[in-house]
């Protein structure tokens, strides 16, 4: 058998012909199992080579994609000890990508975990490594990390200082609203890139995965749940929807079709900020898409304002999931006043947020006044309104509201 170490150096080799756009994506650390989960081709596997490849330079380490036909058939014993007899000593990092190759991985990583030589770093296909399925199969031995498409940040560095770098992180910002941040998509501007890995998440994910006999119904539901993003929805208000597109799904079934989704991290939902929990389980929720791109192959007529929120949130959703796992988004409605976003930590909220395209006297009420209305009766100091180009900031009813551009509020440096 080709050895461990030879395998590991030909896949990190193969990171120099790679257009590398470096990330920002702090990895888990500690004794746990660390699992690298997210929508395919977000660069899972890029994540684990650099990772490894920094990581040798002081430590023993093991990169191995469970593709390799010799290596499915190991035990977990067999492995280790292919491992030790390449590294006799010390502890030895492992990487294994395409972890669902192998046979029973949960119950061979549990091994591996246990018997307290190795650090295990694992990621694999979307199809298999599912959020809800990594906690079960490894029993409170992993942590997770949510990789998500490219930030602004990652692709437009830092924030511009001058009228020209302004100019041009403008323009890029353009770019970004039509092209997302998957990495392969990005690089080529193709719109073919965007429609096959919609289309793989579709049938690898979605259907394989969950095993949908009517493939046409849930194609339709599927297409009509993306149209959604940015907006409120329950599950018997999306019953009502599709039936009146003429597929009868019962309201357990539009549940099915739409955890498919969420289990292949194409879309999110967004709870109502509100005491109770059933309160929460009754009130309708947002909907939005891990990317824009996806938007933008069906909907190029629809609101931009409706793009700009869903790129809010995935901000947000980037700072939950790679520095501040303890933060709680949600949306705050009650009567008239509505606000996109409120960020909790700790049982206390740090920050509302809202958005719109532009901000003029026709929305003014809407979007600071009830902004504004919601701080005082949350007792909330920091109000935010992210616009696409606006910048001021406003005294309204005793509280400061800073309206930014969505450039600068992509561009913030992430708390930690």
């Amino acid at each position: 058998m080709i050895s461990l170490t030879e395998i590991t150096e030909e896949y990190l080799c193969s990171l120099r012909f790679i257009e590398e756009i470096p990330r920002e994506v702090p990895l888990p650390t500690g004794k746990d199992i660390k699992a690298v989960i997210g929508p395919r081709r977000v660069g899972k596997t890029f994540l684990l080579l650099k990772t490894a490849e920094k990581l040798r330079e002081e430590k023993n380490v093991v990169y191995i994609p469970f593709d390799e036909p010799e290596l499915r058939k190991m035990s977990a014993r067999e492995f280790a000890e292919a491992v030790r007899e390449e590294f006799p000593e010390g502890e030895v990092t492992l990487f294994l990508d395409e972890i669902q190759e192998w046979e029973d991985w949960d119950v061979k990583l549990r091994w591996l975990h246990d018997v307290k030589d190795f650090d295990i770093y694992v990621s694999g296909s979307s199809s298999s490594l599912m959020s809800s399925e990594i906690p079960s199969r490894l029993r409170g031995r992993h942590v997770s990390r949510l990789v998500l498409p490219l930030s602004f940040r990652e692709v437009g560095g830092e924030s511009p200082k001058t009228f020209r770098e302004r100019g041009k992180i403008r323009k890029l910002l353009r770019e970004y609203l039509r092209w997302g941040g998957f990495p392969e998509v990005w690089t080529t501007r193709s719109r073919e890139k965007i429609i096959s890995i919609l289309e793989t998440m579709f049938y690898r994910d979605m259907v394989e995965r969950f095993a949908f006999r009517d493939v046409k119904e849930f194609q339709e539901a599927f297409y009509h749940i993306i149209s959604l993003y940015g907006g409120y929805f329950t599950y018997h208000s999306l019953q009502r929807a599709l039936k009146g597109m003429g597929i009868d799904a019962n309201v357990k079934t539009v549940m099915n079709y739409l955890r498919a989704m969420e289990e292949a991290f194409l879309v999110f939902q967004l709870p109502v900020f509100v005491p109770s929990m059933r309160k929460i389980l009754r009130s309708p929720r947002k909907l939005y898409l891990v990317d824009i791109a996806f938007a933008n192959l069906f909907f190029k007529g629809l609101d931009e304002g409706r793009r700009i929120e869903n790129m809010v949130f995935i901000e947000l959703l980037r700072e939950k999931s790679y520095w501040r796992p303890e933060i709680e988004l949600s949306y705050y409605s009650n009567g008239d006043i509505e606000v996109d976003f409120v960020v909790r930590a700790g049982g206390h909220i740090e920050e509302l947020v809202q958005v719109t395209y532009e901000l003029n006297a026709s929305n003014y009420e809407r979007e600071v006044r009830n902004l504004v209305k919601a701080g005082k009766k949350l007792g909330v100091k920091k109000l935010t309104v992210v616009t696409l180009e606006d910048e001021k900031t406003i005294k309204e009813g005793g509280k400061t509201v800073e309206v930014i551009p969505l450039w600068k509020f992509l561009l913030r440096e992430p708390q930690s």
